[in-house]
């Protein structure tokens, strides 16, 4: 997730709902961003965002407040909106597509503004990219179409091997899709692919060390919100394990 995102989504919330900045009172935007308030790369987003609401012209305090909620786990996701929502916030601003899923089930009327959201139509966000509909539109992402190249990138890092371990989230909508395109793209490209996936931060140690006594020395990390927030935690650890990482900066 870049920097320069975060600066358009705030343009983009102009755009989509210009009445934002011409109420009687300031409106609330309230903000789910990914990753943890403790990382400064993940603030430096939230920081983003704020300096792009101030360049089309949206002042916090004047014309906006931007309520910032963080979630430790994607089970936080529904007390965190449902919060927001009773605050009176005029807009949800949902990253990843837990938290926008979770914006969708708790809201049919608050406007939701969702990013990096893998396949909007086929968890059931939007009717159609081109039509959106409901009360959600946002910013999907391209990562489903670059498993190819993840794949091209891990089997570099692996060379002269033709295997390539996969370490995935089996706890999100998106993950089954995203294994699924990796696993045609390693067979198209003749790579064997040994995968596993993990339910939670616990099976972090367990699932490396396997990986190690099954002959891995590189390991490619499937992205998602869960393995994005704790990005710190799943490299010490391969780390501790001997493993070449691979893995993409920003989603």
């Amino acid at each position: 997730m870049e920097r320069r995102t975060f600066i358009g989504l705030a343009c983009s919330v102009t755009a989509a709902w210009p009445s934002l900045g011409y109420a009687q009172t300031a409106s609330r935007i309230g903000l789910l961003p990914l990753g943890s308030p403790s990382s400064p790369y993940d603030q430096s987003l939230v920081q983003a965002f704020r300096h792009g609401l101030r360049e089309v012209g949206l002042n916090e305090g004047q014309h906006v407040f931007v309520e910032v909620v963080w979630a430790a786990k994607d089970a936080d996701y529904a007390v965190a909106i449902s919060g927001l929502i009773a605050q009176g916030v005029a807009i949800l601003v949902p990253a990843g597509t837990s938290a926008s899923l979770a914006a969708k089930r708790l809201t049919a009327s608050i406007p939701i503004l969702f990013i990096t959201v893998g396949d909007p139509v086929g968890i059931g966000m939007v009717a159609s990219l081109a039509r959106p509909g409901r009360n959600a539109t946002g910013f999907s992402d391209i990562l489903l179409d670059l498993s190819g190249k993840f794949v091209a990138m891990a089997v570099e890092v692996a060379a002269p091997r033709r295997v390539v371990d996969y370490l995935w989230y089996a706890g999100w909508e998106n993950g089954s899709e995203r294994y699924a395109a990796t696993e045609h793209a390693a067979a198209a490209a003749s790579v064997e692919l040994r995968a596993r996936g993990i339910s939670d931060t616990a099976d972090l140690s367990e699932t490396l060390a396997a990986m190690k006594r099954t002959g891995a020395n590189t390991v490619l990390v499937q992205l998602s919100p869960f393995t994005f927030r704790h990005r710190t935690q799943i490299i010490d650890k391969a780390r501790d394990q001997g493993l070449a990482r691979y893995r993409r900066a920003a989603v």
